[in-house]
C-alpha cells in the first residue's frame, strides 16, 4: 500500500539528477477542503477538469512558491481570481480535481515542473529547468495509480 508523503526527493550522480515525485491522492477540488487537507507550504500541482464524457483534462502544473500550496490551488480554482473571460468561463461550475507534491527546493521545483511540460507538451515548453544538471530522470508515484509518464 502507498504510505509515501506527497513531496519531492532527489539524488544526484555526477551532474545527473534523479528525481522522484510522490503525488498526493487526486481530490475533487473545493476551497474549503483545500482550506483544510492542502498544506500551506511550497511544491507543484497538477489541476485537472472533468468533461462530460467523465475524462481528466489537465488544466495546469506548475510550482506554488510564494503563498503555497494552500493559497495558490484556491486561486487557481476560483472564477472570481483572474480577469481573464476564457479562464472564468472554463473554470464556472467546472468539476474541478487536483493533486500535489510539496517541495522546500525551488530549484528541484523548476526541474520537475520542467520535466513535466516537456513531457506533456513536448512542442510547447514554456519553462526553464534550473540549469544545475544535464540530465535530468524523474519517476512519479501516486496513491491512486494516476500516472501520465510512460
Amino acid at each position: 500500500m502507498y504510505k509515501t508523503e506527497p513531496t519531492i526527493t532527489v539524488k544526484i550522480k555526477n551532474t545527473e539528477a534523479f528525481y522522484t515525485l510522490n503525488w498526493s491522492a487526486l481530490k475533487k477540488a473545493d476551497k474549503y477542503e483545500i482550506t483544510l487537507q492542502v498544506p500551506s507550504v511550497s511544491g507543484i500541482y497538477e489541476l485537472y477538469r472533468m468533461d462530460e464524457t467523465k475524462k481528466l483534462n489537465l488544466l495546469a502544473v506548475t510550482h506554488a512558491w510564494y503563498g503555497g500550496l494552500r493559497s495558490q490551488l484556491r486561486a487557481a480554482i476560483d472564477p472570481e481570481a483572474t480577469n481573464d473571460e476564457s479562464k472564468k468561463e472554463l473554470l464556472e461550475d467546472a468539476e474541478l480535481y487536483y493533486r500535489y507534491s510539496a517541495s522546500n527546493s525551488f530549484p528541484d521545483m523548476l526541474d520537475v515542473v520542467w520535466f513535466l511540460h516537456s513531457t506533456y507538451f513536448p512542442d510547447d515548453v514554456r519553462v526553464e529547468n534550473s540549469g544545475r544538471y544535464t540530465r535530468i530522470y524523474l519517476i512519479e508515484k501516486a496513491p491512486d495509480r494516476v500516472y501520465w509518464l510512460d
